[in-house]
């Protein structure tokens, strides 16, 4: 995997800290352990390839404020002000390394001399980006909701609803329902693909639907009814849900989006 991360840097160097990841299929053809100042605070890390452990240290002018080993990948830190104050935040990206998994955002702050983790997000097989989608000067994290992953069929049929977060606090704090119009290109999308399975086959009556059109059907429908909660119109999506998938296990998949996936 290659990792990268794109963004302006900030000016200020008060820092609290953001992990963030960005990378793209390509073999882990170098790996380097990173040594990098962001004003009075030195960031290093170290890789053991063997152990596929990842030690990171933080300095003040030399003197370590911070020692901890992650069964992660680091593959890049930068600094960048992500929620608007003025105030710089370091961007450490996490891998754990697989052939779908998996990447993590941590959030954390230095405060008295310390460096403390304050929060994180478990993205597992998302990829996702940063960008300030309603340009009022702060990130917010764009990604998907990978939870349906491998329940209605193989991880290649699989779809997922967007999933935005906000960093707001020093806390992570879930947005999406914030950006109908991101909802709605996904839905656009979605929809598109639900077509090209219009004349799918059921399944006979109490036959797995895993690895089937059936069962891709499912996967499709679930990212849109989850797109539709998110809208406010969840409605539309069991009506949708009625009018294309008219198979005999249809009220089992339904319950399962309300009482599984709590799409209700």
């Amino acid at each position: 995997m290659k990792f990268c991360l794109h963004l302006k840097y900030a000016k200020s160097y008060l820092i609290s800290v953001v992990i963030v990841l960005c990378f793209f299929a390509q073999g882990f053809a170098q790996i380097e352990n990173l040594n990098l100042r962001f004003g009075k605070y030195n960031f290093q890390t170290k890789f053991d390839s063997a152990e596929y452990i990842t030690t990171l240290k933080v300095f003040r002018e030399g003197k370590k404020i911070f020692e901890e080993k992650y069964y992660d990948l680091i593959p890049e830190i930068k600094n960048a002000d992500l929620d608007g104050d003025g105030k710089d935040e370091i961007l450490i990206a996490m891998y754990s390394g697989g052939a779908h998994c998996c990447t993590n955002l941590f959030a954390g702050k230095i405060s008295k001399g310390k460096f403390i983790i304050t929060d994180s997000i478990y993205w597992g097989n998302s990829l996702f980006i940063m960008k300030d989608l309603n340009a009022d000067g702060k990130l917010e994290f764009t990604g998907v909701n990978d939870v349906y992953a491998y329940i209605f069929t193989n991880y290649a049929q699989s779809r997922f609803p967007v999933l935005i977060y906000a960093y707001k606090n020093n806390r992570f704090v879930k947005v999406t329902d914030k950006f109908p119009d991101v909802i709605n290109e996904r839905l656009t999308d979605l929809k598109k693909e639900l077509e090209e399975y219009k004349n799918f086959r059921c399944e006979e009556a109490g036959a797995e639907t895993f690895n089937t059109d059936a069962g891709a059907v499912k996967a499709i429908l679930a990212a849109i009814t989850e797109e539709y909660k998110s809208l406010g119109r969840i409605e539309e999506g069991y009506k949708l849900i009625d009018e294309f998938y008219k198979c005999t296990d249809s009220e089992i998949f339904k319950d399962q989006l309300r009482n599984d996936f709590l799409l209700k």
